[in-house]
């Protein structure tokens, strides 16, 4: 159903994120190993097209048409059981790890899942709006230093450590107000934070803010936001290095001085800063980086085969998990279309309606249904081939081998300590086995005896649709007798069985509906798999 493909976008997003932050890690990893090393700003460009493949492809595995070719090691059933009331009661998500699992209510599971999910989310944006408000504050009081084409150089009393922000149409850089008097150390501030703009960073951290209060509950995201925003840093570092204006030295002794300062100051999270995070560890890596890196880097031709195999990896892997929660319930749609499939060629009246729906749930859509109709199934193949002989011969519609699906599943059952109930494939009451022509008494019992129950049943069905014209009344019939539709027809002057059974006209609750679902199954043997 479609329903569940957000739940299983969401699924398949958090394990593709994942593997992006796992990937980036091996690349991060095994660059300075290489000879010579990958371009910082080619592992965050990587980086970043990873993480956009992590959250767009599972939209596109889960609306290709493929299901998952993994196991789905969570289902949905309309019941946790053939025997409850009305099935949309206790709606249940099943979640199975090999032979062991637990279900809990649908409704419950959604709920929880909601709640951890706004909780998360609530969380990360409070946060955010709060260091906004902050940002904005600090940017009203700043005093106007400079301007660079779109961006505003600021200085303010407030802050200690030079930081970059963005807003739609308006381009910040906020220095600390001291730092106007060092002239050197100030240029290169600016340079740096500039070039956040210019790789787009100040931009970007909106949507990683985004993705932590989406995903805030995978700590995988946290730790993909960390490498993205350390790649940030030494991609400013590796542009700042290569331009001759600009003294190594001097540029590590700056960032010194900074980190210095950054100790009396709080990070925020939509900052894009001289320092970044990470303190003390990242600004040491930084600096070796500086000092001892090299200044010549891989090719585009290695970076862009990293790419496609990446690329390649997590599509496989959105394809796998495309399917991980299975909806096993059965709507009116998808009955609609099993219906379509067993008309094609038949003449047999086929109606769908709510009743059919729910019978056909109670049989594929529950996990001791599901297990009643396997073995049905597999007792009847030792009946079909004589029964469906027996029908052809009588020119009988093959839909009626559907009859001892639903009555018995297809055990040929002796008659129960109640007189009133049947016994055999076909559930013959006494009375009626005996008009028939069957022997029903304490040494012997025809209605056991396959064959003649069979030919009984084919002469009461043949009998029914004579008196009657209609399978539909001929089913209800059957199993509620024929007097009883000849007095509900005269009293709704309705010939429709669905119009009858409506009224209230039946025996038992439930059987032309679950005929029907039978009929619908055998036509349609895909539903089990």
């Amino acid at each position: 159903m479609a329903a569940l493909t957000p739940l299983n976008v969401y699924i398949c997003a958090n394990v593709l994120l994942v593997l992006a932050a796992l990937v980036l890690e091996a690349v991060r990893f095994f660059s300075p190993v290489l000879r010579p090393p990958i371009a910082y700003r080619h592992q965050l460009r990587l980086g970043q097209a990873t993480a956009l493949a992590a959250l767009l492809l599972p939209f596109a595995s889960a609306f290709s048409g493929r299901s998952s070719f993994l196991p789905q090691t969570a289902q949905v059933w309309s019941a946790p059981t053939t025997r409850v009331g009305p099935l949309a009661a206790d709606q249940r998500i099943a979640v199975s790890f090999g032979s062991s699992g637990t279900s809990i209510p649908l409704d419950v599971a959604s709920q929880a899942a909601t709640l951890v999910f706004a909780a998360g989310l609530l969380f990360v944006l409070a946060r955010l709006l709060r260091d906004a408000g902050r940002t904005l504050r600090i940017i009203a009081n700043a005093q106007t230093i400079r301007r660079l084409r779109s961006a505003r150089i600021l200085a303010s009393e407030q802050i200690c450590v030079p930081f970059s922000f963005w807003l739609p149409a308006r381009r910040y850089v906020v220095v600390p107000a001291a730092l106007v008097l060092r002239s050197e150390d100030l240029r290169l501030a600016i340079r740096h934070e500039l070039q956040h703009h210019r790789q787009q960073d100040t931009k970007l951290v909106y949507l990683h803010q985004l993705v932590k209060a989406a995903f805030f509950w995978n700590p995988a995201v946290h730790r993909l936001d960390t490498q993205l925003r350390e790649l940030q840093e030494f991609s400013c570092d590796e542009a700042l290095r290569s331009q001759r204006s600009v003294s190594t030295q001097s540029y590590c002794e700056c960032l010194l001085r900074v980190a210095e300062a950054a100790t009396r100051q709080r990070r925020a999270p939509l900052h894009a800063s001289l320092i970044g995070g990470g303190a003390g560890t990242l600004l040491k890596r930084r600096i070796e980086a500086l000092l001892k890196r090299p200044m010549v880097y891989q090719g585009r031709a290695l970076v862009l085969g990293v790419g496609a195999a990446v690329f390649t990896l997590m599509a496989t892997t959105a394809l796998a998990f495309a399917s991980t929660v299975h909806d096993r319930r059965i709507s009116a749609d998808e009955a609609d279309r099993m219906a379509a499939i067993a008309q094609r060629g038949s003449t047999f009246p086929i109606g769908v309606n709510a009743g059919v729906v729910r019978e056909l749930n109670r049989l594929l859509s529950t996990p001791d249904g599901r297990a009643y109709l396997q073995a049905s199934l597999a007792r009847m193949q030792g009946y079909e081939g004589f029964i469906s002989d027996q029908l052809a011969r009588h020119r009988m519609p093959p839909e009626l081998l559907a009859v001892p699906l639903a009555e018995a599943g297809y055990r040929n059952l002796p008659q129960g300590p109640d007189p009133r109930h049947g016994a055999g494939l076909w559930m013959f009451i006494a009375p009626m086995a005996r008009r028939f022509g069957l022997t029903v008494d304490a040494h012997r019992d025809d209605r056991l005896d396959v064959a003649a129950e069979t030919d009984a049943a084919i002469r009461l069905f043949s009998e029914l649709h004579r008196q009657f014209d209609d399978w539909g009344l001929a089913l209800l019939a059957y199993n509620a007798g024929s007097e009883l539709v000849e007095r509900a027809i005269a009293q709704t002057g309705s010939r429709d069985v669905w119009t009858l059974i409506a009224r209230g006209n039946e025996n038992d609750s439930g059987y032309v509906p679950r005929v029907m679902a039978a009929i619908l199954i055998l036509e349609n043997p895909s539903v089990l798999d």
